[in-house]
């Protein structure tokens, strides 16, 4: 008769695996920790990605704006009514020339205390250029003036009355004359008028004669509300903002900021800075920390007059905040499953421990 060979049983030693739990949970909660933190920099790289493709298409549309504007100004110049204006006054061309430019400064001189019933000022607002330049601006909002010169740079026609009679030494004029010869276009700087509280900016263009030759000029005095309904219409996400700063840091158009206001658009320094390292993103370190994209082309390499910058950008705490959410989620997960181990942990260890026949004090009698 052969004995039979008893058969281990396994046996959890259930204070050896709490304390074995105790030691691992420490590294776990790092470890998940570090994967969180390495995917919200993962997060905010993409992030700031998107926010660049954002201020690609807020440049593209303010662009394709101001192109728009180009070609309209370009259509006024050659309307006949206002060339045969300028052809009218260019006659002067075959007088004295010495004559005819002393009398500028005289004309200049008297045209601040001219009022628009005088002879002089009846001359250019009442002409059919003028007229017809009336009748345009009605149906164009967004113009707020519209004036042409000869070609000596004197007022030839007008919607009302500007400021000045003579304008060959404004800039709009030097720049759109050029060398004479077919001219260029200018766009100029967002500037602000107090007359009407808002900010408007100036477009000039040549009037060309058949030859190529300069021989009038028209501006444009734009209001730039337009230019700020494309900036606020350009949001992909609540808490998402596109801004047109200019490059010194005054704010041209940002949502929740006034046409009023003459604030610093934040984290100026940082956006150029990184706009001369290349980079088409980053993220602030001053407090509230935001990501910020940047469009990849400049308005300054069609226009040199704008120094314009076109930025998106969205706080880091609402970016962040779901998967910070979700992280403290998952920590309270594994601290929780952590307790409930510890617990039946526990339970498992007395039933273990208890004898498995109980004392009798009966026994003590034998």
């Amino acid at each position: 008769m052969s004995n039979a060979t008893a058969k281990p049983k396994i046996r959890i030693d259930f204070r050896t695996f709490f304390l074995l739990m105790l030691v691992a949970v420490v590294p776990l909660l790092v470890g998940t920790w570090w994967l969180f933190r390495s995917f919200e920099d993962a997060y905010l790289e993409r992030m700031g990605s998107d926010l660049s493709g954002i201020a690609d298409t807020a440049f593209a549309a303010i662009n394709n704006y101001l192109q728009n504007q180009i070609m309209e100004t370009a259509a006024l110049t050659e309307v006949p009514v206002l060339r045969e204006a300028v052809n009218r006054a260019n006659q002067d061309l075959g007088r004295d020339l010495n004559e005819v430019r002393r009398a500028i400064p005289k004309t200049e001189t008297a045209w601040a205390s001219m009022d628009v019933q005088s002879p002089k000022v009846k001359e250019i607002l009442g002409n059919n250029a003028a007229g017809f330049l009336r009748k345009y601006i009605a149906v164009n909002r967004s113009y707020r003036q519209v004036i042409v010169t000869d070609f000596f740079g004197r007022l030839v026609a007008a919607t009302d009355k500007p400021a000045r009679y003579y304008h060959a030494l404004d800039e709009w004029w030097r720049e759109a004359y050029g060398d004479g010869s077919r001219g260029a276009v200018f766009i100029g700087n967002v500037r602000y008028d107090g007359n009407s509280r808002s900010y408007i900016m100036d477009m000039a263009q040549p009037i060309v004669s058949a030859d190529g030759s300069v021989e009038g000029m028209l501006r444009v005095v734009l209001d730039t509300q337009p230019i700020h309904a494309l900036v606020g219409s350009i949001q992909s996400d609540p808490g998402m903002s596109v801004a047109l700063i200019h490059a010194r840091g005054d704010i041209i158009s940002a949502p929740g900021y006034s046409s009023l206001e003459f604030r610093t658009y934040p984290a100026t320094l940082d956006i150029l800075n990184a706009r001369d390292r290349e980079r088409r993103f980053f993220i602030s370190s001053e407090e509230p920390r935001s990501v910020y994209g940047l469009s990849q082309r400049s308005f300054a390499e069609t226009f040199p007059h704008l120094n314009w910058l076109i930025v998106a950008s969205s706080p880091v705490k609402g970016l962040l905040g779901p998967l910070s959410q979700l992280r403290n989620y998952f920590i309270a997960l594994l601290l929780g499953v952590f307790l409930a181990a510890f617990v039946v942990t526990l339970m498992l260890s007395r039933v273990e421990s208890r004898p498995i026949i109980e004392e009798d004090p009966h026994l003590e009698r034998l």
